[in-house]
């Protein structure tokens, strides 16, 4: 069908066809003086093909036959026209006509810009964007007869991608979280997850399509589920399939892959706050570990390495950055960036660098990655950067006033949020370049870096705890007895919790800013902590321990290393704790067996993958 669109290409003398001026379409019904109504067959919502355009219902409310052919243009909001259509002439009758594009081939076509040509030649559907299609339809030789506008928001979804439990995987634990990454763009895509049991001489892929369900959720909003205790339980020795279905107003963008894994009985597991592994580097670690898509963990050393891990600790590859490296974050797509004394460098998930950066300077600094590949992050020689983080171009440049040592971070809107030693908060917007929107100058450095929940930011200075609106208005602000080390924190049910140099962390209440509550950890912490779904706290301290606590602040144990522990930890699906040490090792410690929180700002650069960013509101 696409072939007969774009492969067939007649050349038309235009001048011999009289081309209306393209102007707003007016989408009430036609005029009562054109005979023809227009009707375009509407598209599946987010999604515009080059067949669907047609797809066509004409209606002739004359008597008269009518010879004609059909104009069509296409605009893109921000850009303009970027194609037209003419097609062949046709015959059209009394009453309704339904049209495809084999009844109205061959079909002229006329591109005015090169990207849209490209995407649209090689995939056949539209890129994202919102779109005005306008139909004109003419008589041979005449004069219009009739006209008609329809506009469509396209927004292409990856399918969902599994990852907890690991394919070929055991559980043992009698209700397991099921998890997956999300479809892009995040935040818009609903799914369905179903799980049946494998039966002898079946595929996985046989079992899912033709077996009745054992288990299955619809109408999910976050990419996982715990499995519920009213469910049948899972049979010792069984084998089950499972997969998730994604959906965007109502309609599919896709299934993941069929992934199995076999229920077994219960383990012995290790004691909580045991070492399950430890891997030595070549010097110390300070960058806080980032759990990859596969699982894998991605962490870097002042040694000058930067190291992929598997699960049980076992080293998958290690590449020379040619400097400390300070921190790692994942992207959407799975790629590594990681910052240090070489600037940033950029490797895809086998550990192939993709490209470097050397920008002015060390970056100490996490940086931020958006979905769109736009990269964020700040140097020491005081220069913010907006990046393409695709080819590793610099695209912008702002020159603040002091260094930037501490992670930025960007909301819903896209708003940029960044701290530098000359005491500023500043918040850009970088539709068309940066460009500030406020700033805000405190009476002490800033530490942690800025964090957002919703329409809020929070951000440590001193012995402060400031809380924000968008606007810049400060809400509150909050003195505690000695100054803030680590960025705050913000849990799902509200309470904002901070580490201090007096080793105690404080909690507080989100709208009023009052203090709720107090941590006696008694060492000064250095780093930010990181919170799991039941709200026990890990984080590290100056004593060499990592620590956990639940929020009433009770110790639950105390896992020591040799060294100071400034690395912020990163909680494992299955509850696994992983962070570095200043004694040159990145550990694994058995935690609780839950999985990390994942509303409000639950801890260091917010998520698992360290990119700092808050994913669109879902449109109603």
């Amino acid at each position: 069908m696409l072939s007969l669109v774009l492969s067939v290409l007649i050349l038309v003398d235009r001048a011999a066809i009289s081309i209306p001026q393209v102007v707003a379409p007016d989408y009430a019904q036609p005029p009562p003086q054109l005979p023809v109504e227009v009707q375009l067959i509407s598209p599946a919502p987010g999604h515009m093909f080059v067949e669907d355009l047609w797809r066509v219902r004409l209606y002739n409310s004359v008597s008269e036959v009518f010879s004609v052919y059909m104009f069509i243009t296409i605009e893109i909001a921000g850009a303009g026209l970027v194609m037209d259509a003419t097609t062949a002439v046709f015959l059209l009758p009394p009453g309704t006509l339904i049209l495809s594009s084999a009844e109205l081939s061959p079909i002229s076509t006329e591109f005015y810009d090169s990207n849209f040509e490209a995407s649209v030649s090689r995939m056949g559907e539209f890129p994202d964007g919102t779109y005005t299609i306008t139909f004109y339809v003419y008589e041979e030789g005449g004069g219009l007869l009739g006209t008609s506008g329809f506009t469509q928001n396209v927004m292409n979804h990856s399918p969902p991608r599994l990852q907890y439990p690991i394919d070929n995987s055991d559980i043992s634990e009698p209700l397991p979280m099921f998890t997956w990454f999300p479809s892009y763009p995040p935040g818009t895509a609903d799914y369905t997850i179903r799980i049946v049991e494998i039966l002898e001489g079946q595929s996985p892929e046989s079992a899912i399509s033709s077996n009745p369900a054992w288990f299955i959720a619809e109408g999910l909003f976050i990419e996982e589920i715990i499995y519920p205790v009213y469910a049948d339980c899972f049979e010792s020795g069984h084998r089950y399939a499972w997969q998730v279905e994604g959906f965007y107003l109502g309609n599919s963008v896709g299934m993941s892959e069929v992934w199995t894994f076999s229920s077994g009985s219960p383990s012995t597991t290790l004691e909580e706050g045991s070492e399950i592994w430890s891997f030595e580097t070549g010097d110390r670690v300070v960058c806080s570990p980032a759990i990859a898509m596969d699982g894998s963990i991605i962490c870097g050393s002042l040694d000058g390495f930067i190291y992929s891990l598997d699960p049980g600790g076992s080293e998958l590859w290690r590449y020379p950055a040619g400097g400390g490296a300070y921190s790692a974050a994942i992207g959407p797509d799975g790629r590594v960036f990681a910052t240090g004394d070489f600037g940033i460098c950029c490797l895809d998930p086998s550990g192939f660098l993709l490209w470097h950066n050397g920008m002015t300077g060390p970056v100490d600094a996490c940086p931020v990655i958006l979905p769109s590949g736009r990269l964020y992050a700040g140097s020491v020689e005081g220069i913010f950067y907006s990046i393409d983080g695709i080819y590793g171009d610099i695209i912008d440049t702002l020159r603040t006033g002091d260094c930037i040592y501490l992670p930025s971070s960007v909301d819903s809107t896209g708003r940029i949020y960044f701290t530098c030693d000359d005491r500023c908060l500043s918040v850009q917007d970088d539709e068309d370049g940066l460009v500030e929107i406020w700033s805000y100058r405190a009476d002490n450095d800033f530490s942690g870096g800025p964090v957002i929940d919703g329409d809020y930011i929070y951000a440590a200075a001193g012995r402060k705890i400031i809380r924000f609106s968008r606007d810049g208005v400060v809400l509150w602000n909050t003195i505690l007895p000695s100054q803030v080390y680590t960025g705050p924190v913000v849990s799902s049910d509200g309470t904002v919790w901070a580490g201090t140099g007096s080793g105690n962390i404080y909690a507080l209440e989100r709208e009023t800013g009052r203090r709720i509550g107090v941590i006696p950890v008694g060492a000064v912490i250095t780093s930010t902590p990181a919170l799991n779904i039941t709200g026990s706290l890990f984080f590290g301290a100056d004593n060499g321990c990592l620590h956990c606590f639940t929020p009433s602040g009770f110790s639950l144990w105390t896992f020591q290393t040799l060294g100071t522990v400034r690395s912020s930890p990163v909680i494992g699906i299955d509850g696994t704790v992983y962070f570095g040490s200043d004694d040159h090792r990145i550990y694994a410690v058995e935690g609780s067996g839950a999985g990390p929180m994942t509303d409000g700002w639950p801890k260091f650069c917010r998520n698992s993958f360290n990119n700092g960013f808050i994913a669109a509101e879902r449109e109603e």
